[in-house]
């Protein structure tokens, strides 16, 4: 009921007061030279481009005379290319490349080699996303369909001064349609495709009266998964799955028998001592899973109400959003690169075909059915005032409210030893912000921007992850905060009418803060967990049974906080060599804060004794020199940008899982095989053993140098076509020493145990990063659009677009494997590495479609086509034991829309 009242509250919001507004029958007359210029530019567009406007300043200004690193993509182009939500814009924008992190749930933004690998609460990216110029913190909000958009600006280059925290590479700010006073009018299209995709969306202008106008928008989309799922009764932890899924066919009588396609069918070690009866002892068949609500489907909605008050008789306007968005689908899970591990030979792990169902990159066997209920609201009011004297008061409100839980099947059988992450219900994420700004007019020869800026942020983390054999660790973290300050100002002046001057400062004051947060702990050993090999016992428990931290034997306190301060700046000239091209240069400044991280308390099993461990990092830092130009050529018909970059990356945060210490833990003592060593009773042999203490913590990269030149085209040679696209090349290293522990999959590579893996002390992993190329940074990129209209008269108009988008080669992490077969003793052979490395091959995505209209354009219908090539792209890296996995991008996917104008 709680929510649903803030949800009332939030459409109440937005469209209350305005309503008694009276309209008046005069409307201001634009000044005749403003209304002169608009005609020019309503003229050109008929032949050649039309004049995009962006708010890269927060102010409006043309794009071709914005001095900043800028694209605009309509949503004429985000519908041509199929984009439901901002993962899909990776390819458009240049240096700009979007995966997902399949254990939160989120998006992974990378930009001209920078990026953030720590999406939890504990993180903050390094590309800021503003949803109508407010910042959108938790990066799982920016997954909310995007339906009903103006455009979509990314800025490139560190946007310090103006924008600040995070936006340490760039910023992106989807900005959605406004309502309008002139007419009622509206839109609703669909989508039929492979997969059995279903995507309805629409919108409908409503302008109550000449001063207050709503618009109402929404979408929803819903699609089976494009997996080959299958559930597993052979893993440790059955009680999530169905009855018919536990009683499948018996396909062996006990392990080790060589029979079945998966590892958890054939080397079960544990289960003719599992303590259990027989029919849990026999090996059955795996049992294919429904696509509609299997790991990677889709059903998500969202929904937008916007309201515009613009009283004719006052000096304001103000515009307020309501949005609520909801995901309901089966969560996302890591897959194996198939197409990589090819032609492996046994000796080393084999192909796919070794260990899953089929050579199919694009399948997963699981015993934890996948979940995913996120929930976001959002309230974002932006108030215009423009004062007698021309200069205007902007003020910008925005709360955002985020609720999650979710379940996800960690080792998706390629490891007998099970596992799966559950994050509870009261896992979330509220935040508000403010920001005043004061803004001189647009005419004077000083052009002027100052404020202020207040973020506060609440996290709660409800969750566990499950070892069922072993060890729980229970998240208990209901406080976990950020505050926020900063002071900010830009000018920029005209030295003469052709060569200005901009200046910018920001001085940032944040806070992070852990108050109350418990880790629990539950193992064999303190008697919380069934105990070794008892796995009738534990599948005898409820499915939620450890989700109640009050049975776990013991916790320790994460109290944390931190604190930084930053002074950011920017210094940039541009010059206009004509009236249609431009030149400029700058050098700005930009950071991420540093992080309190995760604090662990850990106990030695044989002496009680209790160590504690704390993982903070310093902040990151950039500083970047730019020098590019923009023209418009041929009666506005060519469009051309092209910029050079050198960006100084000092103390990037990097965050992994890895040990951080030892201590001594009571456990199974294991064979050579690593299976562990039963006793006359078929009991495992219990010693005390050093164990490692695994956290996720984020460490900082001493330094990196980034250089690169993006150039963009947007031309139409004539008028029923078009021609647009980039071209890059970057070159993106690790500059100075980075002495480190090697944590890319050294178990396989090194031949070594788990212990020996993890031991931070062990010198064989003692590594030198340097020379190194940073994460999903290919050094050439290019994309290339064409849209060709054919007039057919009175038959109307035929509109076809083609698109290819190619990235050269790239490394999908840090570690650049094949860079290191001569510094490290890898115990396999350098073409054994080839096939689990971390090397991504170049690869082009080619999408089309043929979209019919009529003359008077109030209808369409349309064929399309999306990865034509059926192309597998690996965008994250999780490999382990040999097995290169991660997220990818989707398969080949086409299908029909149609739309109605009226």
């Amino acid at each position: 009921m709680e929510r649903f009242n803030r949800i009332t509250l939030g459409i109440l919001l937005t469209c209350s007061m305005p309503l008694y507004a009276q309209a008046q029958q005069t409307v201001d007359q634009e000044p005749e030279a403003q209304q002169q210029t608009k005609n020019n530019e309503e003229a050109a567009s008929e032949k050649g481009l039309e004049v995009i406007s962006v708010t890269a300043t927060k102010r409006k200004t043309k794009l071709m005379e914005t001095p900043v690193a800028i694209s605009a993509l309509s949503e004429e182009v985000l519908k041509q290319n199929g984009v439901n939500n901002i993962k899909d814009i990776a390819g458009l924008v240049p240096g700009l490349d979007i995966s997902t992190a399949t254990d939160q749930s989120a998006p992974v933004i990378s930009m001209r080699g920078v990026r953030s690998t720590n999406i939890t609460e504990l993180g903050d990216p390094a590309v800021g996303v503003h949803l109508d110029g407010v910042y959108s913190p938790r990066m799982q909000g920016a997954l909310a369909l995007m339906y009903d958009v103006d455009r979509i600006e990314a800025l490139r280059g560190p946007q310090g001064t103006l924008f600040g925290r995070n936006s340490t590479v760039g910023s992106i700010n989807v900005i959605s349609a406004k309502p309008e006073f002139g007419e009622l009018f509206g839109s609703v299209s669909g989508e039929l495709g492979r997969f059995n995709a279903r995507n309805i969306e629409g919108f409908i202008n409503i302008p109550v009266n000449s001063e207050f106008a709503i618009r109402i928008s929404g979408k929803g989309l819903k699609r089976d998964s494009y997996l080959e799922g299958y559930y597993d009764p052979n893993q440790y932890d059955l009680r999530r799955l169905p009855d018919e899924v536990i009683n499948a066919e018996v396909i062996a009588e006990d392990a080790y028998s060589g029979v079945g396609s998966t590892l958890t069918q054939r080397e079960n070690w544990w289960i003719d001592g599992a303590g259990t009866d027989p029919e849990r002892q026999r090996i059955r068949a795996l049992t294919r899973a429904d696509a509609d609500d299997f790991y990677n489907n889709a059903n998500e909605y969202s929904y937008r109400v916007s309201a515009l008050w613009e009283p004719l008789d006052s000096n304001f306007s103000n515009h307020t959003i309501f949005q609520h968005y909801i995901n309901n689908s089966g969560n996302n899970v890591d897959l194996v690169n198939c197409e990589k591990l090819a032609g492996r030979s046994t000796e080393y792990g084999g192909d796919c075909s070794t260990f899953l169902p089929s050579d199919n990159t694009y399948q997963a066997v699981v015993n934890v059915p996948g979940e995913l209920n996120l929930d976001i609201m959002y309230l974002r009011n932006t108030l215009n005032y423009t004062f007698d004297n021309n200069m205007s008061l902007v003020w910008l409100l925005g709360y955002e409210d985020m609720e999650r839980s979710s379940a996800q099947d960690s080792e998706v059988s390629l490891d007998p030893w099970d596992g799966a992450t559950y994050f509870l219900d009261g896992t979330g994420a509220e935040s508000y912000s403010t920001e005043i700004q004061l803004q001189s007019d647009d005419y004077g020869d000083l052009v002027w921007i100052a404020g202020l800026n207040y973020f506060h942020e609440q996290t709660t983390t409800y969750g566990y992850y499950d070892n069922p054999m072993d060890d729980k660790a229970f998240w208990d973290q209901p406080d976990r905060s950020t505050d926020a300050y900063a002071l900010f100002g830009q000018a920029t002046y005209n030295i003469t009418p052709k060569l200005h001057l901009t200046l910018g400062y920001r001085f940032s004051d944040e806070t992070k803060e852990d108050k109350g947060g418990r880790t629990y702990r539950c193992s064999n050993a303190d008697g919380c967990a069934p105990g070794w090999l008892n796995r009738s016992t534990l599948n005898d428990l409820p499915v939620d049974y450890f989700e109640d931290p009050s049975i776990y034997a013991s916790y320790f306190a994460n109290d944390n906080k931190g604190s930084w301060t930053r002074n950011d700046f920017r210094v940039g000239l541009d010059y206009d060599l004509t009236d249609a091209t431009m030149v400029y240069s700058y050098v700005a400044s930009g950071f991420k804060a540093g992080g309190i991280g995760d604090v662990y308390e850990v106990v030695n099993d044989r002496t009680g004794e209790t160590t504690r461990f704390e993982t903070q990092f310093d902040p990151e830092e950039v500083l970047t020199w730019e020098v590019g130009a923009k023209s418009s050529l041929f009666d506005n018909s060519l469009n051309l940008q092209a910029v050079f970059f050198y960006t100084d990356y000092t103390d990037m945060q990097y965050a992994s899982v890895g040990s951080i210490g030892n201590v001594e833990r009571l456990s199974p003592v294991e064979g050579e095989d690593g299976s562990p060593i039963l006793d006359e009773n078929g009991d495992p042999i219990l010693d005390y053993q050093n164990q490692p203490v695994i956290a996720y913590y984020t460490q900082n990269v001493p330094g990196s140098t980034i250089k690169g030149i993006e150039f963009e085209f947007d031309w139409k040679p004539y008028e029923n076509g078009r021609l647009s696209g980039y071209v890059t090349w970057t070159d993106a290293t690790v500059t100075e020493d980075w002495i480190t522990k090697w944590d890319y999959d050294p178990e396989y590579l090194f031949n070594l145990s788990y212990e020996e893996s993890v031991d931070p002390t062990n010198t064989v992993l003692t590594t030198n990063l340097k020379g190194n190329n940073l994460a999903m940074t290919p050094e050439y990129t290019a994309n290339l659009s064409y849209t060709h209209t054919v007039n057919l008269g009175a038959y109307g108009y035929l509109h076809g677009w083609f698109n290819v988008s190619w990235k050269d080669e790239s490394y999908s992490t840090i570690w650049n494997v094949d860079k290191h077969l001569d510094d490290m003793d890898f115990a396999i052979p350098d073409e054994a590495v080839a096939y689990m490395d971390d090397s991504r091959d170049a690869f082009a995505v080619l999408n089309a479609s043929l979209k019919y209209e009529p003359q008077n354009q109030n209808w369409f219908a349309e064929i399309f086509i999306n990865n034509a090539t059926d192309e597998v792209v690996q965008y994250w890296n999780n490999t382990t034991k040999g097995f290169a996995k991660g997220s990818f991008g989707m398969p080949r996917y086409y299908g029909i829309r149609a739309g109605i104008k009226f």
